[in-house]
């Protein structure tokens, strides 16, 4: 259980002056409200999966069954409010942009797109570690992009992203959380959507060898590895 006098000092530990103290006290408070509402999801995920209505849910929470499915339900819409883009680095900006340039004739943004976005971005550490577990050499790319051409070409005026997409977004958020980042990299973005089992990308990913507990193993050793001491360090 966190203590409050645990969190006092953490914030003394990090600011000097008062002002500064108010600050980080105000960031913390964020966080910890995130990571409230990140905790509840999961297990509101586990108890969908597990098979339990919205309406048993509600009655855990104490709300209805309406209000547990506005809270944890993502619907379609064209803007991505939640979380906030400026936990983003500029490489899962740009998957973003290049997710919604790969969807221009699409009805919807979805997490194929996403998934291409992330296979563009070659430098990050989500197309590294696809090329790592994939199966062949652009497995990956060729699987998603023959499901696109499956696709009617139809682009509506307000191009919304899809539940799943949202929930990969979501998930990304959880994983960057449950790994101690502070920040959503492209490898964040690949292991949300991973577990969107029902999504397009997940469904790919799994086909050509890239599954979340293979990806996330990759990822942690990546970001684990000791840095080679600077020269004179």
């Amino acid at each position: 259980m966190i203590q409050l006098p645990d969190l006092i000092a953490a914030v003394e530990g990090e600011a000097d002056d008062v002002l500064g103290k108010l600050t980080r006290a105000v960031e913390l408070s964020g966080q910890l409200s995130e990571l409230g509402d990140h905790l509840v999801g999961h297990f509101v995920d586990a108890a969908r999966r597990e098979g339990l209505s919205w309406a048993e849910i509600g009655e855990s929470m104490g709300v209805t069954k309406q209000a547990a499915q506005k809270r944890f339900v993502p619907r379609e819409s064209p803007e991505l409010t939640k979380p906030s883009m400026d936990r983003y680095t500029q490489r899962s900006r740009r998957v973003i942009a290049l997710a919604r340039h790969h969807a221009r004739f699409s009805e919807r943004i979805g997490t194929e797109h996403l998934l291409l976005g992330l296979l563009d971005e070659s430098g990050g550490l989500a197309a590294k570690t696809i090329a790592k577990l994939e199966a062949g050499d652009g497995s990956t790319r060729l699987a998603v992009l023959h499901r696109l051409d499956k696709e009617a070409k139809q682009r509506p005026d307000k191009q919304p992203y899809t539940t799943h997409c949202k929930k990969a977004l979501e998930l990304a958020v959880r994983e960057a959380l449950r790994l101690g980042h502070m920040f959503i990299g492209t490898e964040h973005i690949l292991l949300g959507a991973l577990l969107v089992e029902e999504g397009t990308a997940a469904a790919v990913l799994n086909a050509t060898g890239v599954t979340h507990a293979a990806a996330a193993a990759h990822v942690q050793q990546i970001v684990n590895e000791p840095r080679p001491a600077l020269p004179g360090a």
